[in-house]
């Protein structure tokens, strides 16, 4: 998995908008301080979790070792990243976490229909 105190991602690379998220991170991350850990094609060993739950929601295991998940997961990810470090930094706020966590949570509800548009979308440009 990832060097000892890096922040893990695990991210669904099957779900093309976790993919183009994911890629635009990537590009962010120039000096390498995360590891991307695709769990669509992978079995990663999560403390805790099975790789049904990882596919569900999006989560990270800190720079401390510790696992978070949805928006919590994302703000402290942002505070890995150049030009987002102020948008990680509002995490500090439980108000605008939970705010978060909410809209997250809605998201979820409508990521299977906006794959499926995706899939589409990716199959007619092709």
């Amino acid at each position: 998995m990832s060097e000892k105190g890096k922040t893990e991602v695990y991210f669904d690379g099957a779900c093309p908008l976790c993919r183009r998220e994911i890629s635009l991170y990537r590009k962010l991350d120039k000096e390498g301080v995360v590891s991307w850990v695709d769990v669509a094609n992978c079995h990663p060993t999560v403390s805790g979790l099975t790789k049904d739950e990882l596919l569900k929601r999006f989560h990270i295991k800190n720079k401390q070792g510790v696992i978070l998940s949805g928006a919590r997961a994302f703000f402290d990810l942002w505070k890995e990243l150049p030009g987002w470090k102020w948008l990680g930094r509002l995490g500090k706020y439980s108000v605008i976490v939970n705010m978060a966590e909410i809209m997250y949570i809605g998201f979820l509800r409508v990521r299977p229909f906006m794959q499926k548009c995706m899939n589409l979308f990716e199959k007619n440009k092709a």
